[in-house]
């Protein structure tokens, strides 16, 4: 029913702009924060943006420059370090910059980029990266090795099902954590 794949396998493109920085590129960070974000590790948690305050931006023209492969939407992004091995499915047409230490996956469309995004929370996953970083005082995972990490798909239908149901309930999820947070602001 489950038929085993890599990483490398089910991708079309790995985006892996780690260490590139404005000023390696002849250029700085903008100053107005209405133009493309530049999301690194650090903004990426539980499969959210977070500490959202700390994003910095770049210009067009910074843009074009730093990112020659685009984030779709429907990429997966993966933290390959500080912190190791967060995910966030980009469910957005708006256009990103990867920053540091971070790898965005673009899915084959013959798979189900959700459902991909889904089997990577899983513990049998997680345990694959784990085994698979190096480092003693700063955890961290190579290409390569996320490439190599194996991947369990059944027949595309059953793809859009989990993915559906999983998505479903993500949703009401955090639904429900934004009424608590707002609750919380109430009282």
């Amino acid at each position: 029913m489950f038929k085993e794949y890599t990483v490398s396998n089910i991708i079309d493109e790995i985006i892996d702009y780690r260490g590139k920085t404005p000023k390696k590129l002849g250029g700085n960070w903008s100053e107005v924060p209405t133009e493309y974000m530049a999301l690194s590790a650090k903004n990426i948690k539980s499969g959210k943006i977070v500490q959202i305050d700390s994003i910095r931006f770049v210009s067009e023209s910074m843009y074009k420059k730093w990112m020659k492969q685009e984030v779709d939407r429907g990429t997966i992004l993966i933290t390959s370090e500080a912190p190791f091995g967060e995910l966030l499915y980009w469910d957005s047409d708006e256009k990103i910059v990867l920053s540091q230490r971070l790898f965005g996956l673009k899915i084959k469309k013959e798979f189900n980029a959700r459902y991909i995004y889904y089997y990577m929370l899983s513990n049998m996953f997680r345990s694959e990266l784990c085994a698979r970083a190096t480092g003693s005082t700063v955890t961290g995972l190579r290409q390569p090795e996320l490439l190599k990490c194996s991947i369990k798909i059944p027949k595309r239908e059953i793809q859009d099902k989990i993915a559906s149901i999983l998505t479903r309930i993500e949703t009401k999820i955090n639904l429900n954590t934004n009424i608590n947070n707002n609750l919380c602001y109430i009282t």
